[in-house]
Protein backbone atom coordinates (compact mmCIF):
# COMPACT_ATOMS: atom_id res chain seq x y z
CA UNK A 1 0.00 0.00 0.00
CA UNK A 2 1.25 3.35 -0.95
CA UNK A 3 1.08 6.67 0.95
CA UNK A 4 0.90 10.11 0.07
CA UNK A 5 4.04 12.12 0.76
CA UNK A 6 4.38 16.12 0.03
CA UNK A 7 7.38 18.48 0.33
CA UNK A 8 5.87 21.51 0.85
CA UNK A 9 6.91 24.44 -1.34
CA UNK A 10 8.07 25.70 1.87
CA UNK A 11 10.00 22.61 3.32
CA UNK A 12 11.68 22.13 -0.30
CA UNK A 13 12.60 25.93 0.04
CA UNK A 14 14.43 25.01 3.18
CA UNK A 15 16.92 21.91 1.73
CA UNK A 16 17.46 23.94 -0.90
CA UNK A 17 18.97 26.65 1.42
CA UNK A 18 20.73 23.86 3.95
CA UNK A 19 22.18 22.35 0.23
CA UNK A 20 23.42 26.20 -0.41
CA UNK A 21 24.87 25.92 3.29
CA UNK A 22 26.52 22.92 2.85
CA UNK A 23 28.17 23.73 -0.21
CA UNK A 24 30.22 26.69 1.39
CA UNK A 25 32.56 25.22 3.17
CA UNK A 26 32.57 22.37 0.96
CA UNK A 27 31.26 21.72 -2.94
CA UNK A 28 28.88 21.45 -5.03
CA UNK A 29 28.80 17.52 -5.22
CA UNK A 30 29.00 16.79 -1.27
CA UNK A 31 25.64 19.43 -1.02
CA UNK A 32 23.89 17.54 -4.32
CA UNK A 33 24.52 14.35 -2.84
CA UNK A 34 23.62 15.41 0.56
CA UNK A 35 20.16 17.44 -1.19
CA UNK A 36 19.41 13.95 -3.46
CA UNK A 37 20.07 11.99 -0.16
CA UNK A 38 17.58 13.50 2.02
CA UNK A 39 15.24 13.72 -0.82
CA UNK A 40 15.29 9.61 -1.54
CA UNK A 41 14.29 9.15 2.28
CA UNK A 42 11.77 11.39 2.34
CA UNK A 43 10.47 9.19 -0.41
CA UNK A 44 10.91 6.04 1.43
CA UNK A 45 7.63 7.17 3.22
CA UNK A 46 5.28 6.23 0.70
CA UNK A 47 6.21 2.64 1.47
CA UNK A 48 6.94 2.31 4.56
CA UNK A 49 6.15 5.43 6.53
CA UNK A 50 5.29 3.30 10.05
CA UNK A 51 8.68 2.96 10.38
CA UNK A 52 9.45 5.86 11.62
CA UNK A 53 7.62 7.28 15.20
CA UNK A 54 5.22 9.30 15.65
CA UNK A 55 5.88 12.99 16.35
CA UNK A 56 5.48 14.30 19.73
CA UNK A 57 3.22 17.61 17.85
CA UNK A 58 0.96 15.41 16.33
CA UNK A 59 -0.91 15.48 19.49
CA UNK A 60 -1.13 19.29 18.79
CA UNK A 61 -2.06 19.08 15.18
CA UNK A 62 -4.86 16.60 15.61
CA UNK A 63 -3.33 14.26 12.99
CA UNK A 64 -0.48 11.62 12.81
CA UNK A 65 2.59 12.98 11.43
CA UNK A 66 5.56 10.74 11.38
CA UNK A 67 9.83 11.77 12.43
CA UNK A 68 12.02 10.90 10.43
CA UNK A 69 15.68 11.38 11.70
CA UNK A 70 18.33 12.07 8.02
CA UNK A 71 21.83 11.93 8.87
CA UNK A 72 24.50 11.23 10.94
CA UNK A 73 25.76 12.06 14.11
CA UNK A 74 25.37 15.80 15.23
CA UNK A 75 24.09 16.72 11.70
CA UNK A 76 20.64 14.89 12.58
CA UNK A 77 18.01 16.54 9.98
CA UNK A 78 14.35 16.44 11.15
CA UNK A 79 12.11 15.56 8.71
CA UNK A 80 8.07 15.96 9.27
Amino acid sequence: MAFHVEISPRAFNDLDEIAVYIQQPSSFEQAEEWFNGIIAAIRTLEQMPSRCRVADESEKLGQEVRLLLHGKRKRKYRVY
